[in-house]
């Protein structure tokens, strides 16, 4: 597995578009790889992606992938000249883009290992699956899971299937406005950052979900699971 920083050049009109729509987002991330990968590529390549914002207005775009991308072919409008910016060129940021591999420290991970943790996710959840009159099971409709106390519950029912628990009380809880779309069909995408300390209880489990991302949305920018060792 690999984790990739890239330092966007959020001056440049054409990145705050693709940052303000998540499947021009999507496009841009899966320019950086190969594209013999079949129906699915997303997939094949087992790849996540996210925004964060940081202090400073800087934006940063974080993607893992099973496979090493290929971030030369990422657009030169997109990539911050790191020398230009007096605040990072002298600061230990190194290249930009930045690629690792993380497939050692995933590989390393025990029960009863504890870390920060950052997801931003998409809290939705399904209705309107009941199956109908005629027999056939609609695959029904997303709608936002509204309200802090909701959306840790969300987590919760979520973290039960990755294989970790968390202390609701370190919890810091971010909404993310953001919308989306399939062709002419809308996607709901209403989206929470989630923040704070979580404890892994099943290390297989929980090794998957971070290869894999965690809820809806994946392809738009929601699912990337971000950890590092609690002191």
């Amino acid at each position: 597995m690999y984790l990739t920083r890239l330092f966007l050049n959020s001056g440049s009109l054409t990145v705050q578009a693709d940052v303000r729509d998540p499947a021009r987002l999507h496009r841009i991330v899966m320019l950086a790889f190969p594209d013999n990968a079949g129906e699915s590529p997303r997939l094949a390549h087992h790849i996540l992606h996210r925004i964060d914002r940081e202090q400073g207005g800087r934006l940063v775009l974080l993607v893992q992938s099973s496979t090493k991308p290929l971030t030369e072919r990422w657009p030169t409008t997109h990539v911050l000249d790191v020398g230009s910016d007096t605040d990072m060129a002298f600061s230990a940021v190194g290249e930009n883009p930045a690629v690792r591999s993380i497939a050692t420290k995933q590989a390393s991970i025990s029960s009863g290992d504890s870390f920060r943790f950052r997801l931003c996710a998409n809290t939705t959840r399904k209705i309107d699956t009941k199956t109908a009159i005629d027999g056939k099971k609609r695959n029904g409709r997303r709608v936002p899971v509204r309200g802090d106390e909701a959306r840790l519950a969300w987590l919760a029912r979520r973290a039960v299937e990755a294989g970790f628990t968390f202390d609701q009380d370190t919890v810091r809880i971010t909404e993310v406005a953001s919308a989306g779309g399939r062709g002419n069909s809308p996607v709901t995408l209403a989206g929470a950052v989630f923040e704070g300390l979580l404890v892994v209880q099943d290390a297989h489990q929980f090794r998957v979900a971070l290869q894999t991302g965690i809820g809806p949305g994946k392809a738009y920018g929601f699912g990337l699971l971000s950890i590092r060792r609690a002191p």
